[in-house]
């Protein structure tokens, strides 16, 4: 079945109750997050979609390939078009739910600068969230990793801590070493909220990309030591006063209300196959035709279901099949206009096929038109505004690209992408200044394809 609240939409096999509590509690983390850090967003760039599933075994099978080597009870997948919490919802989820979606709300309000150690240690400090009373409380101590570390009797030393990446063996294997650095995350973040230095992290991940040395980056920031951070940190392990907030629960029942909806075998399987293509960024052209045939097994059982004609269309679209995609993903918004993800596909294709210079969408149809439904529908939805700035480009109307690219930039600030064509159009604006100071940092990005390409823009601007 699917459950939907004001902002949460939950697809489950563990029954009524235990989807819609998932959901509720989620709507009152958002209502929590808000109220502890006011000057933050809790909207999302991109449509979320919980999938609660009962047991590990069908979590891995939604995980992957690329989650072979580690077991997880929930997963966050992120894209540009639509953003997932996968959770093992079989005993008890909440830790799991919380800690997911903890990762959305950072995808939203940090730049691609926040190093890997504060992403799991801010969404394990979240994953205890509690709305048992009157009051909802964050940051109480997950005990099991508490005792992991006393246990341990020692720490990773920070520079250790630091250089772990989401490429890293220790955060992709099971075992002690990925056990020690979620535990030591989640203390560092606790330390950080605990002696008022959160607002600090910022600028020592802002330090550290612009290459200062990891021990100056830790003085200039926290005003410590390497060594005396280290020293504090461990005896904070061993204390026993951990403060935690407490803030008045939200009951807005407005927005806990729920609506539920059952959804067919197909429905479920077109949904499945939606979040395992999402887990890889390219797909081979082995992996597309499969991915072509199980759409197209699911509409022969269902020809009108939206999820599988989206899904073909996409892949079709990814093969270049611009005639076809266009097809399969017509009939997808037309078989359900209010989905926001069918606009978002049939403005990728169209984009693609603008900037082709081919006639063949027909009247009727732009990728401005299908960008601009889905911001009506989901206003936070920032790659719908690239795609309303590329068209914009197109028509020579840089200004308005302009503003479209930097609102897409303001709404999901760690696409490194939207920077880089933001960049590109203040190139074509001759407003060099303003795109060397985006280049200047992309240049440090982890990701060779960005750093490559705003080195190459760079050195443009050199010449000229």
């Amino acid at each position: 079945m699917e459950v939907r609240t004001a902002h949460f939409s939950v697809v489950s096999d563990v029954g009524e109750k235990r989807a819609s509590d998932i959901a509720r509690r989620c709507e009152q983390l958002r209502a929590a997050f808000s109220t502890l850090l006011n000057r933050a967003t809790t909207n999302d760039p991109a449509p979320l979609l919980i999938f609660a599933v009962n047991g590990e075994r069908e979590l891995a099978e939604l995980a992957g390939e690329k989650n072979r080597n580690s077991t997880h009870a929930g997963l966050f997948v992120s894209g540009a078009d639509e953003n997932f919490v996968l959770i093992d919802a079989s005993d008890d989820p909440w830790a799991p739910a919380f800690h997911e979606y903890a990762h959305e709300l950072l995808t939203a309000n940090t730049s691609s600068n926040v190093q890997t150690w504060f992403d799991e240690g801010f969404a394990e400090y979240f994953s205890t969230f509690d709305t048992s009373g009157q009051r909802a409380e964050l940051g109480r101590v997950p005990t099991g990793k508490l005792q992991f570390l006393r246990r341990n009797g020692k720490l990773m030393r920070l520079a250790d801590l630091v250089a772990v990446n989401r490429n890293s063996e220790i955060y992709n294997r099971n075992g002690p070493s990925r056990e020690m650095f979620y535990g030591e995350s989640w203390l560092l973040v606790h330390y950080l909220f605990d002696h008022q230095l959160i607002d600090r992290a910022e600028p020592f991940f802002n330090l550290m990309a612009t290459g200062t040395p990891l021990d100056d980056a830790i003085q200039k920031a926290f005003g410590a030591s390497t060594l005396k951070l280290e020293d504090e940190l461990l005896s904070y392990a061993k204390g026993e006063r951990f403060r935690f907030f407490s803030v008045p629960a939200v009951r807005d029942r407005s927005r806990e209300s729920v609506n539920v909806q059952p959804l067919t075998e197909v429905m479920v399987a077109a949904l499945k196959a939606e979040v395992r293509w999402h887990g890889k960024i390219v797909h081979s052209a082995p992996e597309i035709a499969e991915y072509t045939t199980e759409f197209k097994s699911l509409l022969a059982r269902d020809p009108n279901n939206s999820v599988a004609l989206r899904g073909l269309g996409r892949a079709l679209l990814e093969l270049k099949d611009y005639d076809g995609s266009l097809r399969y993903l017509r009939q997808a918004v037309e078989s359900d206009p209010k989905d926001v993800q069918n606009h978002h596909s049939l403005s990728l294709l169209l984009s693609a096929i603008e900037e082709s210079g081919s006639s063949r969408a027909g009247r009727g149809y732009s990728s401005r038109s299908e960008a601009e439904a889905c911001v009506q529908v989901f206003p936070s939805f920032a790659d719908a505004y690239r795609l309303i700035a590329f068209w914009f480009e197109r028509q020579g109307e840089f200004d308005k690209a302009e503003g479209m690219m930097r609102k897409a930039v303001l709404l999901s600030p760690r696409s490194e992408g939207y920077e880089l064509n933001l960049a590109n159009i203040e190139l074509t604006r001759h407003e060099y200044g303003t795109a060397l100071t985006l280049l200047r940092e992309l240049k440090r990005s982890s990701n060779p394809e960005i750093s490559t390409r705003a080195e190459y823009l760079s050195s443009n601007i050199a010449k000229e």
